[in-house]
């Protein structure tokens, strides 16, 4: 068992080393995070980064999120001060949940398609040992939206990936499924009160804890300028239409249920009512489902809007919108 463990090591650092050779040759390449699969390109290179709006289709005024190995790598690009430092210490080092923070740029260096040309720019530090080590060995800051075509599927597998952009790039790393599995809470620390932009992994709750001092949600419309990743009103939507907040499915219909009921379905994102196995089923259910041979459409039972489950609702809520 010990020797397969070795092997298996050592496959993945040999991956790693391929990936960043890549990388520096201004290439793109998708792996795990704690959250989602992302697709990774260097954060200073305006050439990888094109690839990465082109790749999935982005528009080009939705900025991307600046992924870093440590606090000391997020210091070179933004301008920190004392209780941004302290946010920024307790959630990536010390409990160690997907939170990215908004601050103002400082470094030059960052590609302005990275940030869409904004003063600001979002950064997080992943806890994945993939991601980390994808992003020391590079020894520098990489951008990584998620790894699927735009307004699509978030993905949370290596399958997901391949099935979807994997014959766009040229290495997916494989980290099998994510932990969290919907996006990281964004928040924008650059004036107070502090505004979360985008609810996620990270509750209101634990931030509020963690400040002792309340902050506020974003309402967004159509007409605001979008400075986070997503923002935009139609997002993470599978192929068939989704109805959200059903009691029972319509003739046709594939049927998502969260928690113990009678209601016969064809998938639950948990039997226990457990909104952190929820989260992590999410996007894989969504896309395991989101087939137009078997169904003509898709509905989800109503989750409840407290902790990540404000996350979970922000993710249907999108990925039902219609124009």
């Amino acid at each position: 068992m010990y020797n397969v463990i070795l092997h298996i090591l050592k496959k993945v650092n040999n991956l790693i080393y391929e990936a960043v050779k890549y990388l520096r040759h201004g290439d793109i390449v998708a792996a795990p995070t704690d959250t989602v699969y992302g697709l990774f390109g260097d954060a200073t290179n305006d050439n990888a980064i094109k690839k990465i709006y082109a790749v999935k289709g982005r528009p080009s005024y939705n900025p991307l999120i600046v992924h870093v190995g440590n606090i000391k790598m997020a210091e070179t690009i933004a301008e920190f001060n004392n209780e941004s430092e302290n946010i920024a210490n307790y959630f990536w080092n010390i409990v160690k949940k997907p939170l990215t923070i908004v601050l103002k740029l400082t470094n030059n260096n960052i590609s302005k398609y990275v940030t869409s040309g904004l003063q600001t720019v979002a950064l997080r530090c992943p806890y994945n040992k993939i991601a980390i080590d994808l992003i020391s060995e590079f020894n520098g800051p990489l951008a990584a939206p998620s790894a699927n075509t735009s307004n699509k599927i978030s993905p949370t597998s290596y399958s997901m990936v391949k099935n979807d952009i994997g014959n766009k790039i040229p290495l997916i790393l494989d980290g099998g499924e994510c932990n969290i599995g919907i996006e990281s809470t964004i928040i924008d620390l650059t004036k107070k009160p502090y505004i979360i932009l985008r609810p996620g992994g990270v509750s209101k709750e634990d931030i509020e804890e963690f400040l002792h001092t309340n902050v506020l949600f974003n309402n967004n419309n159509e007409n605001n300028t979008i400075i986070a990743p997503g923002m935009m009103k139609k997002h993470y939507s599978p192929n068939l239409p989704l109805r959200i907040n059903a009691k029972e499915p319509n003739t046709g219909e594939a049927f998502i249920a969260f928690g113990n009921t009678n209601i016969k379905y064809d998938a639950n994102l948990s039997v226990n009512s457990d909104l952190y196995e929820a989260a992590r089923n999410l996007f894989y259910t969504l896309s395991k489902l989101d087939d137009p041979r078997k169904y003509i459409g898709i509905a989800i039972m109503p989750i409840p809007n407290v902790g990540i489950g404000v996350g979970i609702n922000d993710r249907i809520k999108r990925a039902s919108y219609k124009y």
